[in-house]
């Protein structure tokens, strides 16, 4: 006999802020939230790498998703980096840094306040897992793990 899996009403989140969209993040992904400071560049890196920095004496690969998503980068004074787990166990690096354009809101999510939306052919093969609205806002849930295959491709970042 199985035992019935209790379903909690809601789950907590961070709103990302991109260029018009946002990405969405269970707040268990997200280990910190820092200011957006100086990046070192990274050599012949795509367009989507931002850079690295320094972080918890780890050296930190930073990504913007507005290339990825064919935007123009937003900057502002309030951007941040959202550090976040890998979520693979056996990745190289445990952690990446997400650039938000502002300040990133925590955001309860509940079954009414959610509305699936279908992925865009062109953003297929980006590490994306999903697109929805919140709360009637679009946004995007990443793909952790791809994310970080596809750093592990940028050789400079190694």
């Amino acid at each position: 006999m199985s035992a019935a899996v209790e379903v909690p009403a809601e789950i907590r989140g961070l709103l990302l802020p991109l260029n018009g969209r946002s990405l969405l993040l269970p707040n268990a992904a997200v280990a910190e939230i820092i200011d957006f400071h100086r990046l070192v560049p990274v050599p012949d890196a795509p367009e989507w790498v931002a850079g690295v920095t320094d972080w918890r004496q780890r050296r930190l690969p930073v990504v913007r998703f507005e290339p990825f998503l064919g935007q123009e980068v937003a900057v502002s004074q309030r951007q941040r980096i959202v550090v976040c787990h890998t979520l693979n166990p056996e990745a190289r690096r445990p952690f990446i840094g997400i650039a938000a354009s502002a300040i990133p809101r925590l955001v309860r999510l509940r079954e009414e306040s959610l509305a699936g939306e279908v992925l865009q052919d062109e953003w297929k093969a980006l590490p994306l897992c999903a697109a929805l609205r919140v709360d009637g806002q679009p946004a995007l849930i990443p793909d952790l793990p791809a994310l970080e295959e596809r750093l592990a491709e940028v050789a400079a970042i190694s």
